[in-house]
């Protein structure tokens, strides 16, 4: 694949005009299979910087956006606010804080929130903030494991033009026909 971007004002830029065709719907669904690929990515990670409780809740949340969605609709206003109520109850760490908090944690929980926004709100700007989180994730693992890496390259590095290509080949899916189907969760991933 060409790649089509070079920073991230170009990569926001080229995920908002793919993201603007999807219906409302179709952007949840991405938005939930986004957070969803790093929520299973960095579930190690994850664990051990979160409090069971608080993992659970980024779990169950996500589990009842896929749960609505892959029932073909869009969670109502009633079923957001008692998700959010629960998103709201996780610690995220800044009253601690003498405490490190990995980046990683932050982008994590930021990526389920939005989830829950995308869901309320018809903006593709929330969409393209939760793919946007994947790309994040990724800088952040890549900047701390691999000592040659640089963010001057970041859209040149392998493992983010894999999630690049997988984004796009999930839009280019929700933009076909297609069917609510559970391991539409780990398609392209």
């Amino acid at each position: 694949m060409k790649n089509p971007v070079k920073n991230m004002d170009d990569y926001s830029e080229f995920m908002t005009k793919q993201l603007r065709p999807l219906r409302h719907f179709e952007r949840c669904l991405f938005s939930v299979w986004c957070a969803d690929r790093l929520l299973t990515s960095y579930a190690d990670l994850l664990e051990e910087n979160l409090l069971e409780q608080d993992l659970r809740i980024l779990q169950d949340v996500l589990n009842e956006l896929w749960d609505a969605l892959l029932s073909g609709v869009i969670p109502k206003k009633d079923h957001l606010n008692a998700l959010e109520m629960d998103f709201m109850t996780i610690d995220d760490g800044l009253d601690a804080l003498m405490e490190d908090i990995h980046p990683i944690v932050s982008i994590v929980q930021h990526s389920v929130g939005m989830c829950i926004l995308c869901c309320r709100r018809n903006d593709v700007g929330l969409a393209q903030t939760v793919a946007q989180s994947v790309i994040d994730g990724l800088d952040c693992t890549l900047e701390e494991n691999d000592p040659n890496y640089s963010a001057d390259i970041l859209f040149e590095h392998p493992q983010i033009l894999d999630e690049l290509e997988a984004q796009l080949a999930m839009i280019k899916y929700l933009k076909g026909e297609y069917e609510l189907v559970a391991n539409l969760r780990t398609m392209f991933g």
